[in-house]
């Protein structure tokens, strides 16, 4: 008879209590399906999927990721098709209003030409220039040669193009600026894989991708002299870095949180340096989850203003 409830129990599983011990901190978590839907940026897809790997070995709990790009996440979540959005670039006012957004990792992007072209250098000014459509001949940036350049981007609405468009383009929702818009003479991808593949294959191409995209397919160039290297960018000499989110539901007490947890912890922030991502400061305890919610941040700043 016992027996019987048991498997009775498991089938309809109404409560699930989840009891979960990393690096000596335990939490217990109730939900009511034990599993989770990942859906969102491209860019941070191999983290999730190895994140996802490593959860379901360590706890049971199956995690599905799926891609789509930054602006998918908060829509799968508002449609309650997933538990948690995952995006390369920072959530508008409007997605992320009955959210609460962790930065998870910190990512540093590249400006990408075919390994063949002997440029090594650009500068911000001229890299603006080349993104917006001024600059069209490789001949303009040192290069030996008089060719046109193959500007390769990615759509629109995507986490990395949105990074540059800030980073470079200077475009700010904060001051509501358009910056200086990205010339529509371009060919267009709709993931880091894909405009990789085009870099790869067009010899006077130029693109962006993230550091952990990065391999003997493409070249990096500097920025204003600054190599392309993770010491650059966390000293702030190399100005192409930015952070990276997950977002889950305000007030949810389930797995999702659990799961926040388990990326922000040292096990979860080792994965993400594996992945060629850096890390942020660990957590190590339960209160920390509250601390690192952007929206408690944005709170004790006006706090401060």
């Amino acid at each position: 008879m016992n027996k019987r409830l048991k498997r009775r129990s498991c089938l309809i599983l109404t409560v699930l209590t989840l009891l979960i011990v990393i690096q000596g901190v335990s939490i217990c978590v109730y939900a009511k399906l034990q599993r989770l839907v990942v859906v969102g940026s491209t860019t941070i897809l191999p983290l999730s999927e190895h994140l996802a790997t490593n959860y379901k070995k360590r706890l049971g709990v199956d995690v599905l990721v799926q891609g789509g790009g930054s602006s998918a996440g908060p829509i799968a979540l508002a449609n309650n098709v997933a538990q948690i959005a995952s995006s390369s670039r920072k959530l508008t006012n409007e997605e992320s209003k009955n959210l609460n957004v962790f930065v998870i990792a910190h990512d540093v992007l590249a400006i990408v030409i075919h390994p063949s072209n002997p440029v090594n250098n650009i500068t911000i000014e001229k890299l603006k220039d080349v993104l917006s459509g001024k600059i069209t001949n490789w001949k303009d940036l040192g290069a030996p040669f008089d060719k046109p350049i193959q500007l390769v981007n990615d759509s629109s609405g995507n986490g990395t193009r949105a990074a540059i468009e800030e980073l470079i383009m200077g475009k700010s929702k904060e001051t509501r600026s358009s910056g200086t818009p990205i010339t529509l003479k371009s060919v267009v991808t709709n993931s880091s894989s894909e405009m990789k593949a085009n870099i790869a294959n067009f010899k006077y191409s130029l693109g962006y991708l993230p550091f952990s995209y990065l391999d003997n397919t493409v070249k990096p160039l500097s920025i204003n002299g600054v190599p392309p290297t993770y010491a650059a960018a966390y000293k702030a000499d190399y100005p192409l870095f930015r952070d990276l989110y997950y977002a889950i539901k305000k007030g949810s007490a389930g797995l999702d949180l659990a799961y926040i947890y388990y990326v922000l912890s040292p096990e979860g922030q080792d994965i993400v340096v594996q992945e060629g991502f850096l890390p942020i400061k660990i957590i190590t305890s339960v209160e920390d989850l509250d601390r690192f919610s952007l929206s408690n941040v944005e709170k004790e700043n006006r706090k401060i203003d």
